[in-house]
Parts: structure tokens; C-alpha cells; sequence
């Protein structure tokens, strides 16, 4: 991995998690229609998330965490850093809400029955396995935590488990996933493959522009040729409209998402081949990418229960482009400071969860800067 790459990894996650940001803004209690083309890019964005999630992964345990409780205190850490505070934040910042504005939390965004439950599922990664779907009150971004969670057991058992042992448990831990999480692992296992790739020699730079433009290309063509709908129309029809929108949930998306993961993979793969070219270009904006992608997986965990707080607090006219500019902004600002506190500050919850795990001692973290970076939650949240 060199530097040039690693900035661009954190260029995409940055970009991914102001999508899913504007995404869930589209909705019309908040921009009025103004952004409703944009609603339906939210599943793009997250599968970014999950090729730099397996990447990342790929990447410290082949590297950093050379023992498996080193790896698990470290992924605890990367996660209840920020999962946590986002668990009993999300409840109060909509307690808050829906008193100043109880309308705004009229609609399926918003569930509040049995919330100690709701809490606890959240808590244990337990949100999703099988057909469950536990909605965590407003924060429904939350829920790809439940599907990365367990691709980072299955990662582990596979990686330092070790003869027959390492297959039964892993074929133990994908019968407790169930088949809704599974259809979204081809995905996450592509950041894997593309880590994999990238360890070698790169490839020429014919070979990488064609891969990274070709790639963006490919995309647009996806998104303009009508085929995302189209996919969906045929998944529909073979499994049922009910079936997929009730019990697939999350993963309904799930060949549209296969075709997304591969474009990803063969961007990162193309644009590392061609990164010694783009050295120059990349060190004009590092600066202000490694600053927000610093802060992507609080800005992707806390952004929907803030724009519901602060569309209940502020009063803005959802049809003023001004003020939607604004409530996304101040959201986002918002989320960046919260960052601060959460997982900016998880070498304190290295310490703490360091202490828990049986085995002495505590978890190295990996060096600032060093490698690829971390990605946050849909982050991909390495």
C-alpha cells in the first residue's frame, strides 16, 4: 500500500459517507423533494464501504494484528468506539426531538417500542442475523454494523483458526449470519481480493487506466441504462415483492450490489496501478480528506438521528435550497465534532476492552498513518 493509495481509500470513504448523508437529506420532510433523485444511491455508498472494510481487514491481519486476541481487541475497539456513544445518543437526541416536533417522527424511520431491546440488539450486533431486523429508534444506518460485525468473525475464524477446526466453525458462524447477511459477504470478501491483488506487483498503467476509468464508466452506464431497477424488478419476481422487501431487507439490493462491489474493486485495483502518476494531484488535498475521513464513521452513525433533532429544533423550510444547504452542513459539522469524542478517542477503548479480553495486556494500535486508512460503517468500518 503506498501513500498515494491510502490517500484515495480515504478520499472514498469520505465521499461515500457524505452520500449516504445526502441520501437520507432527499427524504422530503427535510429537502422539500428538492433532493429526491439522490435516494436511491444509499446502497452504492455502503457497498464502498464493505470492498474498504475487507480491505482494511485484509490488511491489519496480515500485517498488524498477528494474533487473533490482538485482532479482536482492536475490531471491538474500532467499533464500540463509536457504537456505543451512537446506541444511547440516538435515544436521546430523538427523545429530544420528538418532543419539540412528534410529527416528524410519525413514519417507518422511527421505532421506539421495547427500546431496551432495540438497545441491546444494537449492542450485541445482533440487529440482523437471519431475517430479523431490529431498527435502532431513527438511526437506521446502524444496521450494516450487524452485517460487519459477523464478516469479522467469519474473517478471524478463517484467518487464525487452523485445520478442520477453522471450516466447522466457520460454517458454525454463517449458520448464526443466516442467508440475508451472507448475500452481501461476495461483496465484502471483493476488499479482500483487491488487498490481495494490491500486495503484489501493481499492474501496468494501461492496464490501470482501463481498470479505474473503465470502472466509472461501467457505472454510469449501470445507473443510466435503467439496470439497478431492472435487477431489482427480477428479483422481485423470483423470490416475491414481499419476501425481499420484508425479509431480505437490507440485502434486497443484493445483485445490484455484487455489480457495485466488482466496479469498486476494479477502481481501487486501477487506481493503484496508475498511483504513482497521481503523487502530485493526491498531496494537494490530503490535508482536508485525511481530516474528513477522520471523522466518516461518526458522520455515517450519527447523521440521520442529528437531521431529524435538528429539523424538529431549527424549523427550516424544507423547499429553501439555503436552508437544506444549512441542515446538512450543521449536521455534518456536528458529526465531525462528535468524532472528537468517539472514535478519534479509541486507543481509550483499546485500554478498556484491552483489559476484558482474556490474554494480558493490551492491543497495539496500528501507527497513524501507517497503511491503508480505516473505513467507517455501512463504514466499512475497519
Amino acid at each position: 500500500m503506498n501513500h498515494t493509495t491510502s490517500v484515495y481509500l480515504d478520499a472514498a470513504r469520505l465521499f461515500a459517507a457524505l452520500v449516504v448523508v445526502l441520501t437520507h437529506l432527499a427524504y422530503p420532510r427535510f429537502s422539500g423533494g428538492l433532493l429526491l433523485p439522490l435516494r436511491t444511491y444509499g446502497n452504492d455508498a455502503v457497498m464502498i464501504f464493505f470492498v474498504l472494510s475487507g480491505y482494511v481487514i485484509a490488511y491489519t491481519a496480515a500485517t498488524r494484528d498477528r494474533e487473533l486476541r490482538t485482532y479482536a481487541v482492536n475490531r471491538l475497539a474500532r467499533l464500540y468506539s463509536v457504537a456505543l456513544p451512537a446506541i444511547f445518543l440516538t435515544f436521546a437526541f430523538d427523545e429530544v426531538g420528538r418532543r419539540l416536533d412528534p410529527a416528524l417522527y410519525d413514519g417507518f424511520w422511527y421505532r421506539a417500542d421495547d427500546p431496551l431491546g432495540r438497545m441491546l440488539a444494537a449492542g450485541t450486533f445482533t440487529n440482523e442475523l437471519w431475517f430479523r431486523s431490529v431498527r435502532l429508534f431513527t438511526n437506521g444506518p446502524y444496521w450494516s454494523l450487524g452485517y460487519e460485525f459477523w464478516y469479522y468473525v467469519l474473517f478471524a475464524v478463517a484467518w487464525y483458526g487452523r485445520g478442520r477446526t477453522r471450516w466447522v466453525l466457520a460454517a458454525a458462524v454463517a449458520a448464526i449470519m443466516g442467508p440475508k447477511i451472507l448475500l452481501l459477504l461476495p461483496v465484502w470478501l471483493l476488499g479482500v481480493a483487491v488487498y490481495r491483488l494490491n500486495a503484489r506487483a501493481p499492474l501496468g498503467i494501461e492496464a490501470g487506466i482501463l481498470l479505474f476509468v473503465g470502472s466509472i464508466a461501467l457505472y454510469v452506464a449501470f445507473r443510466a441504462t435503467g439496470l439497478r431497477d431492472f435487477l431489482l424488478d427480477w428479483t422481485y419476481a423470483r423470490l416475491g415483492r414481499g419476501f425481499v422487501r420484508t425479509e431480505l431487507r437490507w440485502s434486497d439490493e443484493f445483485l445490484s450490489a455484487w455489480l457495485i462491489g466488482v466496479l469498486v474493486a476494479c477502481n481501487f485495483v486501477g487506481f493503484h496501478a496508475i498511483s504513482s502518476r497521481l503523487t502530485r494531484l493526491t498531496s494537494r488535498v490530503e490535508g482536508v480528506v485525511r481530516d474528513g475521513a477522520g471523522a466518516t464513521f461518526s458522520i455515517y452513525l450519527f447523521h440521520y438521528p442529528l437531521l431529524q433533532l435538528f429539523a424538529a429544533l431549527l424549523l427550516l423550510d424544507p423547499r429553501s435550497p439555503l436552508a437544506v444547504a444549512f441542515l446538512f452542513a450543521t449536521t455534518v459539522l456536528a458529526c465531525r465534532g462528535l468524532a472528537v469524542l468517539t472514535e478519534q478517542r479509541k486507543d481509550l477503548a483499546r485500554r478498556w476492552i484491552g483489559r476484558l479480553v482474556p490474554g494480558g495486556g493490551t492491543a497495539s494500535p496500528v501507527p497513524a498513518g501507517a497503511g491503508p486508512p480505516r473505513p467507517a460503517s455501512g463504514d466499512g468500518r475497519g
